[in-house]
């Protein structure tokens, strides 16, 4: 009788353990457990949701400590359980010191030996973390959605222009296919950069490494680097891929006798403002001259580039080489 009662007592002991264990282990997590007799009113809680102390919830209401909507949904939700012994699973938002949480509720009723419901417990998780994770999704989502969009009108534009003015099949193919390029590795850039904009030295050096051979084009980048949106770094890498297209399709520049300087700074308007000033000028060798620009590269360079960043530009051709100015609205600098 002795050991048993030892045995007994061990096994109290033990599951006193695992109940401790299993307290401290709840405190690791984002779920809350609570009871609530009849009339609803707090017995017992185990670990709170941040922001709730225990003495405003033991003895009280929901409606003592929670705004007014929250508190009554609650509280219908629970009475029928009640009266119907049915579990209850919903989401509701809380605001809780001026920061609406969201929580996962379950309520279970109490029943006593005859079957009849004595009271309610509540199995209450935060996925406040988890919702902001869908919301940033859904934004994310809508964000990627409408600039498909965007870019699909973009390469149709593109596709229809240089049909148009391609004089054969494979002249518009490889005028097509340099400029698809070029709108493809800008927008890897602005993904590379969570669709928040592109680095212009990376934007400019990304466009000119497409018309490396065996040496590279001569570039020099001046000036401070800034980060620009989405929209501007598809069209401006579309600028400096039609120049850089230009000088090579011309035979105006290879890397021993001609150069390109490319410089970017901000400029302040009278009204407050800035603008983006991005300028290419490009000197050929003593033994080239400029040839004319083709008259759909001038197009992108003077009107389609420069209403698409709110802007301007100026394009110029001279005996000493090429030059280009495009200026581009501050609110496209992120």
């Amino acid at each position: 009788m002795k050991r048993q009662e030892n045995e007994k007592g061990g096994g109290d002991f033990e599951g006193s353990r695992r109940l401790a264990f299993a307290m401290r282990a709840l405190s690791r997590t984002p779920v809350s457990l609570s009871y609530q007799n009849r009339d609803l009113i707090y017995e017992w809680v185990e670990n709170l949701p941040r922001g709730i102390e225990p003495d405003e919830v033991m003895g009280h209401s929901d409606a003592d400590f929670l705004p007014r909507l929250a508190a009554e949904r609650l509280r219908a939700t629970k009475l029928h359980v009640i009266e119907t012994r049915d579990p209850q699973r919903f989401e509701l938002p809380v605001n809780i010191s001026g920061e609406v949480r969201w929580f996962d509720i379950w309520v279970d009723p109490d029943l006593d030996e005859d079957g009849s419901s004595i009271g309610v417990y509540s199995t209450i998780i935060d996925i406040s973390a988890q919702k902001r994770r869908e919301v940033q999704l859904k934004n994310l989502l809508r964000e990627v959605s409408h600039r498909s969009r965007n870019l699909l009108a973009i390469v149709l534009s593109l596709a229809s222009q240089t049909a148009r003015s391609a004089t054969s099949i494979p002249a518009f193919v490889t005028a097509f296919s340099g400029r698809l390029q070029a709108i493809a590795r800008a927008q890897d850039l602005v993904t590379d950069r969570d669709w928040q904009g592109a680095l212009l030295s990376d934007l400019i050096s990304r466009q000119i490494a497409l018309f490396h051979r065996d040496t590279a084009l001569p570039v020099e980048l001046d000036g401070e680097d800034l980060v620009i949106s989405p929209n501007a770094a598809l069209y401006l890498g579309l600028a400096i891929h039609e120049l850089a297209a230009n000088a090579v399709r011309n035979g105006q520049l290879s890397a021993d006798s001609g150069s390109i300087h490319v410089a970017f700074n901000l400029d302040p308007r009278s009204d407050g403002g800035r603008n983006l000033v991005i300028t290419w000028n490009e000197h050929v060798g003593d033994d080239r001259v400029p040839e004319q620009i083709e008259p759909l590269t001038r197009k992108f360079l003077e009107s389609v580039v420069p209403l698409a960043v709110d802007g301007t530009g100026e394009l110029g051709v001279s005996p000493r080489g090429v030059d280009y100015t495009l200026r581009i609205d501050g609110n496209h600098i992120t």
